[in-house]
């Protein structure tokens, strides 16, 4: 194990040599929300060279680069990676640009709200997959972002760990509280989403985002012969592949 540490280490030391800003952020950075296994390992760079991404992914990271110019842009636009990247990392090497403030904007919002399609619709055909990983991360995820956008909205804030989550879900008085508890310890259990489960968190967020809508995951799962993938919009309708 240490020599894996020193291993990866020593490679992005050397990726140091080509950026300037190595860091890593989301979970990773949070021992009590990561899981061994399950969680990805973000990482972030400040750099115009596009081959130090396939560098990282090469290594095993989920990575995002930018230079100086899309990163002020993006933070200026309000998107959350910027909030993400400036209060949720731990910097390898290098530093931000100087005077770089992300502003919460109604893009902002918008950007959370639109995730949870994506995430929702990840999260089913993980089940027709039978990727049990998947499932369970794309769940968390689709409730994570229905909570930040919820946050958002009410009060202009952005909670991100799992126990700030959890308060913000309770005190904004959320009908997927219990739900989202459910997915974090099927995560550290890695157990099963069961599909009444998965069934309740769609029909639920469906709920809270105003989708006045049931979604009947047998009906979904019977209309297309072999269904590979799913993709929800954003009225609640589906598309079947």
């Amino acid at each position: 194990m240490y020599v894996n540490i020193f291993s990866m280490m020593s490679e992005l030391l050397e990726i140091c040599k080509k950026v300037k800003l190595l860091a890593y952020f989301g979970s990773y950075t949070r021992q009590e929300d990561f899981i061994e296994g399950i969680s990805d390992i973000n990482i972030f760079a400040i750099t115009d060279n596009k081959e130090i991404l396939l560098e990282l992914g090469s290594l095993g990271y989920s990575p995002i680069i930018a230079n100086e110019d899309t990163l002020r842009t993006l933070c200026e636009k309000g998107d959350p990676i910027c909030y993400y990247l400036l209060y949720d990392s731990n910097i390898i090497c290098g530093k931000f640009p100087e005077n770089l403030v992300f502003k919460l904007t109604p893009f902002t919002c918008e950007r959370l709200r639109k995730a949870i399609f994506t995430f929702l619709s990840l999260a089913i055909s993980a089940y027709l997959r039978l990727d049990e990983i998947s499932l369970s991360s794309n769940s968390f995820r689709a409730m994570r972002n229905l909570i930040q956008w919820k946050s958002c909205i009410k009060d202009s804030s952005i909670p991100i760990k799992i126990s700030d989550l959890r308060n913000k879900c309770k005190e904004l008085n959320m009908m997927i509280c219990n739900e989202f508890s459910d997915v974090i310890l099927s995560r550290k259990l890695r157990s099963p989403i069961p599909f009444i489960g998965l069934e309740k968190i769609v029909n639920n967020v469906f709920k809270e985002l105003g989708i006045n809508k049931t979604l009947k995951l047998s009906e979904v799962l019977i209309s297309v012969k072999d269904p590979m993938q799913v993709i929800i919009n954003e009225d609640g309708s589906i598309i079947v592949k």
